[in-house]
């Protein structure tokens, strides 16, 4: 019994060092980033998460918000957020998101500015934003991707 509490006693004490740790770098040779913004992200233990990207489409394959950017990014966010909850994780970690949006233009921006400053943490992921001209549907604006890393 003693040398079963032992062996259970290292393998807890082993698990809690793979602990998932994230080091956020930005170096200072690179230009000043605007809030919520991060070069890279070294992350290490945990498991990693892999999000397919999401739309503004519903679980009847419906679009929804047609022609309303603000409805869109607000519908793909929450689904976003949905399938990292499915996954056991959550905005806090994510380490990698991509948006990819039609048509790119200031007031667009704007807008995703607007609720991205609640979707993501203090410490935000490495993001990349794209203007492209279609998606798979036409009436669909915004996709986003991403990767987190949860030690759930």
């Amino acid at each position: 019994m003693k040398k079963i509490l032992t062996l259970l006693s290292l393998l807890i004490t082993g698990i809690t060092t793979f602990a998932q740790q994230k080091q956020y770098i930005n170096p200072d040779a690179m230009p000043p980033l605007s809030k919520g913004y991060t070069q890279a992200i070294k992350a290490t233990g945990g498991n990693t998460v892999y999000i397919a990207g999401q739309t503004p489409v519903n679980d009847k394959k419906e679009d929804i918000g047609k022609g309303d950017f603000d409805a869109q990014v607000r519908k793909t966010l929450e689904k976003f957020r949905t399938v990292l909850a499915a996954a056991n994780a959550t905005t806090a970690d994510l380490i990698k998101i991509n948006i990819y949006i039609v048509d790119l233009n200031a007031d667009k921006l704007a807008i995703l500015r607007k609720y991205l400053k609640d979707f993501v943490t203090d410490k935000p992921p490495v993001s990349t934003l794209i203007g492209v001209q279609a998606l798979f549907n036409k009436d669909v604006m915004i996709e986003v991707d991403g990767i987190a890393n949860t030690t759930n």
